[in-house]
C-alpha cells in the first residue's frame, strides 16, 4: 500500500481510506493482492502471464516490437475503470465485459492529434465514464419504476 500511498494527498480523504483499509485488512489490502485483483500480464516487460500492476511511466509509441511494450505499460485505464465500475457497484466478473467496451469506446471518443496526446486521452475516458454513469442512472431509474408498478395498490 506504500506505492498508493505516494500518490495520494496526504491530507485528503483518500490517504486516510487507504490506511485505514490497509490496517483493517492486510492480506487483502496490499500490493500483490491489488495487482492480482486489477493488474494484467506483462509477458515482454516483467517475463511473466501473472497478473500484475508494475510502477512503471507508459512507454512511449512506437511501432512494432515496443507496441507490445506501450500495451502492457498501459494500466491507468484498467485502474480507472475498475475505479467506476466500483462506482456503479458493478459485480466483479462484470470487468472483463465493460472494461474492454469502455477502453474502445475512449480510443473511439478521442479526438487526440497523435497518440501520445494523453489529455485528450483522459478526457475521452471521462466522456466514456459519464455515458456509463448515465445509462446506469437511466437503468435504475427503470428498475425503480417496475417495483413501483410491481407494488399492489
Amino acid at each position: 500500500m506504500q506505492a498508493a500511498a505516494r500518490h495520494v494527498d496526504p491530507t485528503g480523504f483518500l490517504d486516510g481510506e487507504i490506511r485505514r483499509l490497509a490496517a483493517a485488512d492486510p492480506m487483502h489490502c496490499n500490493e500483490s493482492a491489488i495487482a492480482a485483483a486489477f493488474g494484467t500480464p506483462k509477458p515482454t516487460l516483467a517475463h511473466s502471464q501473472a497478473p500484475q500492476l508494475l510502477n512503471l511511466r507508459t512507454f512511449p509509441t512506437l511501432m512494432g516490437y515496443s507496441s507490445r511494450i506501450l500495451a502492457e505499460s498501459w494500466e491507468s485505464t484498467n485502474l480507472f475503470f475498475a475505479a467506476l465500475a466500483d462506482e456503479l457497484m458493478m459485480p466483479a466478473a462484470q470487468l472483463n465485459v465493460v472494461i474492454p467496451d469502455w477502453t474502445r469506446r475512449s480510443v473511439e471518443t478521442d479526438l487526440a492529434t497523435h497518440l501520445e496526446d494523453w489529455p485528450a486521452l483522459l478526457r475521452a475516458m471521462r466522456v466514456t465514464a459519464e455515458q456509463a454513469r448515465a445509462q446506469n442512472r437511466k437503468l435504475m431509474a427503470a428498475e425503480s419504476r417496475r417495483g413501483t408498478e410491481d407494488r399492489p395498490q
